[in-house]
């Protein structure tokens, strides 16, 4: 379920060049671990000026 939104996310933040971190029980979970998990955790690594990017 969350796997097709995730590569949504990413083919996004990677169209748009922005860097970015996915962790938490998602991150775990493209690792192969199960785990319940209802959210998605996303770090992006870019300040203020690159905002209209997002």
């Amino acid at each position: 379920m969350f796997e097709k939104l995730l590569k949504r996310i990413a083919v996004a933040l990677n169209d748009a060049g922005l860097p970015y971190m996915i962790f938490g029980g998602q991150a775990v979970l493209l690792y192969g671990e199960p785990r319940l998990t209802r959210d998605i955790d996303i770090s992006l690594g870019v300040d203020t000026s690159r905002s209209p990017a997002l």
